[in-house]
């Protein structure tokens, strides 16, 4: 995946963050268009191997892994959620059916405002639950961050972004993300460097150059 696609998956437009209660429904997930396109060719070949394999726990596991991407990528949320939940009973050790999970319930908040507080809070222990089980994943703090961003909860935010930078300092999503709860919390000029930092290597990032704009006139209000 390149930077533009990993940028478009996982970043929320910096309109919104202003509004910590608002979510905006076309933010995607991260990565997961891809992991549904893939979906249907894995399930074809999984499904020519016949019933016999669904015997065998790590496959029966996989197989339901990716029964739940197919569902996710169709929007049947609550069947890519049971499908998670069962391939997660066969393979509790496995940070990234925690983090999928996570991602599900979080889908779930972006189209289900009713639901929003429920679903952010389960989202948020199944990303918590896979970074225990993987603590080397930055991506995986990055969706904690966003979530507790969502939640409303700048302060945590910001820890989750600065653990995600330890592990991927280059990355300029992170980053992004980071400058987001900088600016959330009026820390503007490490806002400021965060999001330079970002635009160096997305110099047309809509949500980067309004985030960088944002900062300009909160700088300029705090001018005698």
């Amino acid at each position: 995946m390149t930077v533009m696609e990993a940028r478009a998956a996982q970043t929320a437009d910096i309109s919104a963050v202003p509004q910590a209660g608002v979510l905006s429904s076309s933010v995607p997930l991260p990565r997961a268009v891809d992991r549904w396109r893939q979906a249907a060719r894995v399930l074809a070949v999984a499904a020519s191997l016949g019933a016999g394999l669904a015997l065998v726990p790590t496959f029966t596991a996989e197989l339901g892994r990716q029964a739940a991407i197919t569902d996710a990528g169709a929007a049947y949320l609550d069947d890519a959620e049971a499908q998670l939940i069962r391939a997660i009973s066969w393979t509790p050790q496995d940070a990234y059916l925690h983090q999928f999970l996570g991602e599900i319930y979080y889908r779930k908040a972006l189209f289900r405002p009713q639901q929003r507080r429920a679903d952010l809070d389960a989202a948020l222990g199944a990303f918590e639950r896979s970074a225990r089980l993987n603590p080397h994943e930055a991506g995986t703090f990055t969706l904690i961050g966003w979530t507790h961003l969502y939640l409303g909860e700048a302060g945590a935010a910001e820890e989750a972004f600065v653990k995600a930078k330890a592990l991927d300092p280059n990355n300029p999503q992170v980053r992004y993300s980071l400058g987001t709860a900088y600016l959330w919390e009026k820390k503007l000029s490490q806002a400021r460097t965060e999001m330079e930092f970002a635009r160096r290597y997305l110099p047309n990032a809509t949500e980067v150059l309004i985030a960088l704009r944002e900062i300009d006139r909160l700088e300029g209000a705090r001018q005698p």
